[in-house]
């Protein structure tokens, strides 16, 4: 009896820290989840929507050439004819991406809920907003989406580097830099720094993110769609147009 009671001790320890141990798993997952969704995401725009625009901005016109796809370059004309610099075609628009991603990865890493899962559905309904785009209409749209997201980003690292930088200010400090008393600058770190921390609060929950959500439904709507091709560009609709049957 002994013996089986020592078992059931031992296997229902054994349970215990298995499920401690995929509790833990979960938790991490969930806490890292929305870093990983905005990498997949901004790994989605440099794949697809990235490397559209810049094929269009590389396009060199040729005869029976596709618009959208740049035309290789020979490899066999010497470099003095300015081939090498054909060769190397500029990747702005995903270095764009990839800046932005930084930005927001620095911001984000170690910030408390709910700022990481706001980016990261920023970063969701950006890329929702710019597959709804017509072709002439994804450029402007990407810049915007990523400009945005960085700025978001920024304000989130300067919101902390003022909470740290004034969290370590003693009263003394306080009274350097305000000019008053001692006494004095007690009383203005205990009236101003919970309405300054509450006030970024607001900004970076609720201000940034309907500011951006706004101007994006205002970028989807502001051209009424193509009643027979919604998602058709201008491209397409001159392509149309040329065409006779």
């Amino acid at each position: 009896m002994q013996f089986i009671g020592e078992l059931s001790v031992l296997v229902t320890n054994s349970l215990i820290y298995v499920l401690n141990g995929f509790l833990f798993v979960l938790y991490w997952l969930v806490g890292i989840m929305p870093a990983v969704l905005s990498i997949l995401c901004a790994l989605f725009l440099v794949v697809s929507a990235d490397r559209e625009v810049q094929n269009r901005a590389n396009y060199r016109p040729v005869r029976e050439g596709s618009y959208g796809n740049v035309q290789p370059v020979p490899t066999g004309q010497p470099i003095s004819q300015g081939v090498l610099g054909d060769l190397r075609k500029p990747h702005t628009s995903q270095i764009i991406t990839i800046i932005a991603l930084v930005l927001w990865m620095i911001a984000q890493t170690g910030m408390a809920q709910p700022v990481p899962w706001i980016g990261a559905v920023m970063w969701i309904a950006g890329i929702l907003i710019i597959l709804a785009m017509p072709g002439d209409r994804k450029i402007d749209t990407l810049w915007f989406v990523k400009t945005l997201i960085a700025i978001y980003a920024v304000l989130v690292i300067g919101s902390r580097l003022y909470l740290a930088y004034t969290a370590q200010l003693s009263a003394e400090q306080w009274a350097t830099v305000i000019g008053t008393t001692t006494e004095g600058a007690t009383t203005v770190i205990a009236n101003t720094r919970g309405n300054v921390t509450t006030m970024i609060m607001w900004a970076l929950w609720f201000i940034a993110p309907l500011g951006y959500f706004s101007l994006l439904i205002q970028k989807l709507t502001v051209n009424p769609v193509a009643l027979l091709n919604p998602l058709a560009g201008a491209n397409d609709v001159l392509k149309q147009l040329r065409i006779r049957n």
